[in-house]
């Protein structure tokens, strides 16, 4: 499909997407705290690799609706969770597994323990 491979993200490419490259724009410069929201169904990109002098991260919040299908996946997602392990369906890459003060399930308020399937 288009070039993709088995735990990686799907990478927009000029031979497969030629018109979705037509709407691609960039954000402005970055601030610590700032944030970007897109919507999902729309093309969205991250460089493939850093050539700045600082950190570079993207942070992925992903809302899903509460079915049998999610709770089956949320089980994999608490254990990647609590692992400090990559999301189940990204590259595996595990930054956080030893990156200290990382959150852990005590950071959790109630409704976040209740959506990651704790209680």
């Amino acid at each position: 499909m288009c070039g993709a491979a088995p735990g990686r993200a799907l990478t927009v490419s000029a031979q497969w997407h030629p018109l979705l490259l037509e709407g691609l724009v960039s954000i402005p410069k970055m601030n610590p705290g700032d944030t970007v929201w897109w919507h999902p169904d729309t093309i969205h990109a991250v460089e493939d690799k850093h050539n700045g002098d600082g950190f570079s991260n993207v942070l992925f919040i992903g809302a899903a609706p509460d079915c049998e299908k999610n709770r089956q996946f949320l089980v994999k997602q608490r254990h990647a969770f609590l692992a400090g392990e990559s999301c189940p369906d990204f590259a595996p890459e595990h930054h956080e597994r030893t990156y200290s003060g990382r959150a852990t399930e005590a950071d959790l308020s109630p409704l976040g323990r209740q959506q990651m399937g704790f209680d």
